[in-house]
């Protein structure tokens, strides 16, 4: 009689990685740098100001190319990714007779460990803990659910989070503006010592905050900017995730992304899905992202059409990140793409690695303890910095998997998830 053993618990091998999934993710990256760079290297409050849409034609170009393109559309693609992930780790391990949630939770915990890290200590606008923190919940009943199951809690959650978000904004802009006079404020300790003291009626958009936030991050020392990037980060937990309804969008994206894969859309041979989601992208989330985004500069974001627009980005933006979906499978496939497509498919497979250099080669640049620059890098210098970062980081993705098999944090995160050393450096070509 004969004994089945579960399969070795391993990572992935690069032969069975998904290439439209690596293209996803490296798209991914360039876009959520175009929207994070804002708050890289400027206070908040230049966001609350129009975010670069007054500094001249290239400067208002940019503006609204990242707002329509980007803005609430790269969240939802990397949250689709790692629904994706979650579900095809979960029947992978079905498939092998092993145990999924060990594994799995050991995965998580370092991602969070790796987001409280880059939050306090490199750059508050992390979107790691998040992730880690829906995980933790969510890896327990949701990849055992059915595809129809799945969507059903995506287009429901979505639908929750669109009249979350239009609602609470509709209910601020009926409120009457409380006060907002601070005593005169110049750096992060009269900052602390002001809001100590329950002088600081407001929240970001106040000078006071953008004067605590460039003096902090641009002149230091160390101690007072994670101290500012701890503040940042619970008010923006407040407003981003919790005002604005994306703590429900989020798990959204994560059902709707392990719907898409185990429906078998990305994988089957013969799909017509991934050309169906490029036309959902073209037809229904432009045309949405381009309204959603003239509405918000006409009213303001805070405005009764400011929270129409909101709602309409929680429903229409995915669609453009499902069509960046359809781009991914279309540049994995297309023969006269391919150099593109492996360079934009080695930044993916480096995705933790590239994301988290992102932010520190940015902090290096804006930050006290590099060069400096914080609050004085506007628009146009901004999309500079993104496309010179990003193909620097192509060229390096590139070189660093033809010598090793992962990325440096993809190997750590590996190491800790399976309990073992994978391979690092790739075996030398045998001689004939």
């Amino acid at each position: 009689m004969s004994i089945t053993t579960p399969e070795e618990l391993r990572p992935t091998a690069p032969t069975e990685r998904i290439a439209a999934l690596d293209v996803a993710r490296g798209i991914a990256l360039f876009g959520i740098f175009m929207v994070n760079i804002q708050m890289m290297v400027q206070p908040m409050k230049w966001m609350f100001e129009g975010g670069g849409g007054n500094e001249g034609l290239a400067g208002q170009i940019a503006h609204y190319a990242t707002r329509i393109f980007f803005e609430s559309k790269s969240y939802p693609l990397f949250s689709m990714l790692f629904g994706m992930g979650m579900v095809l780790m979960y029947d992978r391990a079905k498939a092998a007779g092993r145990e999924f949630a060990p594994a799995y939770l050991r995965r998580v915990a370092l991602l969070l460990a790796f987001g409280i890290a880059h939050a306090f200590f490199i750059w508050y606008g992390d979107i790691l803990i998040y992730y880690a923190c829906f995980a933790l919940v969510l890896m327990w009943f949701a990849p055992r659910l059915s595809t129809r199951t799945m969507l059903t809690v995506a287009l429901s959650l979505m639908a929750v989070a669109a009249l979350w978000g239009a609602g609470l904004g509709y209910g601020f802009a009926q409120m009457t503006p409380p006060d907002r006079s601070v005593a005169e404020v110049t750096t992060f300790t009269g900052f602390w010592e002001a809001m100590q003291a329950g002088e600081i009626q407001g929240g970001p958009e106040l000078p006071a905050w953008a004067a605590a936030e460039t003096d902090a991050f641009g002149n230091g020392p160390y101690a007072h900017a994670v101290g500012m990037r701890a503040i940042n980060w619970f008010m923006g937990t407040i407003f981003w995730m919790v005002l604005f309804g994306v703590v429900l969008h989020v798990p959204a994206m994560f059902f709707l992304g392990g719907a898409i894969m185990r429906s078998g859309a990305l994988t089957a041979s013969r799909s017509q899905w991934p050309r169906r989601f490029l036309l959902i992208g073209l037809t229904v989330g432009l045309p949405g992202a381009v309204a959603a985004t003239v509405l918000s500069e006409a009213f303001g974001p805070m405005s009764a059409m400011g929270a129409v627009a909101t709602g309409l980005t929680h429903l229409t933006g995915p669609a453009v990140s499902i069509g960046y979906i359809g781009l991914a499978v279309w540049l994995a496939r297309c023969g006269a793409m391919a150099w593109l497509a492996r360079a934009i498919a080695s930044a993916g497979r480096m995705a933790l690695t590239n994301y988290l250099m992102q932010s520190v080669l940015v902090a290096f640049i804006a930050q006290h303890w590099g060069l400096g620059m914080y609050g004085e890098i506007t628009r146009v210098p901004m999309v500079g910095i993104v496309f010179g970062i990003y193909v620097g980081q192509l060229v390096f993705s590139s070189l660093w998997l033809k010598a090793f098999t992962m990325g440096p944090f993809e190997y750590l995160w590996r190491c800790g998830t399976y309990l073992k050393l994978p391979r690092l450096t790739r075996l030398p070509a045998r001689a004939d």
